[in-house]
């Protein structure tokens, strides 16, 4: 009798500790039901790869893009768009995680399969904070992530509150070149690029103008009508002095206070283009190149 009690008391403990069900609200506002432990995970997205690899959860990750600089010693499943479906089901994952925005219509080519798919797509820190938490959840890391997401925050505000009080702030403008400067690439309100530069301690001059996610387009003479004090461009590798190059002898921006004062910059276009968590690193790094040239 006795050893049926303890058979009986260990089946209930079991069953309290068993995989309960999880309904969750991916970046596309679909309700994406979890109804057993994720184990094995398709990132068509490199950058929630930094997450799953931040969350110690690597593991679990059974194939990537032929893009992902965060995950390359699994199986490859090809482009980001359009999905190699056809690898994706042979690799019988329990979840693949993409982005939104270009991604989105995979998500019906995936379900024709009955494949289960969840889309982050962070526009702002606190949604890119938001959606370490719920990857977590979905890892079963979410004590991990909720901890990681808190001690993200603490630095990102800790830098916020220090340039609160500057009294002198430098007026920034970013920029994306490529060929020519005819039409260069900016952030504004709704782009999380914007919200680093403030947090940082600029005043972003296109703060006031937006576009899809918060990007749009501008000329030679909106920057040189705005008179940035400092030029902040994208290298994407080694040695990438592309847009730098560009604003700094193109013949429209002689008299641009960043140009004629050398305070052109160049910032990691990978960390300024992948709403992960190398944003608080790039944070860190223009709120450092501000404190020097304000």
């Amino acid at each position: 009798m006795k050893k049926v009690f303890l058979a009986l008391l260990l089946v209930l403990t079991l069953s309290l500790f068993a995989f309960q069900p999880v309904a969750l609200v991916d970046d596309l506002g679909r309700v994406v039901t979890f109804e057993k432990k994720v184990e094995r995970i398709v990132v068509a997205a490199p950058a929630i790869s930094d997450f799953v690899v931040k969350l110690g959860a690597k593991d679990k990750v059974v194939g990537v893009t032929d893009f992902d600089s965060y995950i390359t010693d699994v199986e490859k499943i090809g482009n980001m768009v359009p999905l190699n479906v056809e690898k994706i089901v042979s690799l019988n994952p329990d979840v693949v995680l993409l982005t939104g925005g270009f991604q989105e219509g995979e998500v019906s080519k995936l379900e024709k399969f009955g494949i289960k798919s969840f889309v982050i797509n962070p526009t702002t820190l606190n949604e890119m904070f938001r959606d370490l938490t719920l990857v977590g959840v979905i890892l079963g890391k979410d004590k991990t992530a909720q901890d990681y997401a808190q001690k993200l925050r603490a630095q990102m505000l800790n830098i916020a509150k220090n340039t609160f009080s500057w009294k002198e702030k430098p007026k920034v403008m970013y920029l994306s070149a490529y060929g020519s400067v005819s039409q260069m690439w900016t952030c504004g309100t709704g782009s999380y690029l914007n919200e680093l530069i403030t947090y940082a301690g600029g005043i972003n001059l296109t703060a006031p103008y937006t576009g899809n996610n918060g990007w749009f387009a501008v000329g030679p003479e909106f920057v040189v009508k705005e008179n940035p004090d400092i030029i902040l461009v994208p290298a994407y590798y080694p040695g990438d002095k592309g847009a730098y190059d560009l604003i700094m002898n193109a013949e429209q921006f002689k008299d641009v206070n960043a140009v004629k004062n050398k305070k052109v910059f160049i910032i990691d276009g990978n960390k300024a283009s992948l709403p992960n968590t190398g944003l608080i690193d790039l944070l860190g790094e223009i709120n450092k190149l501000f404190s020097e040239n304000k």
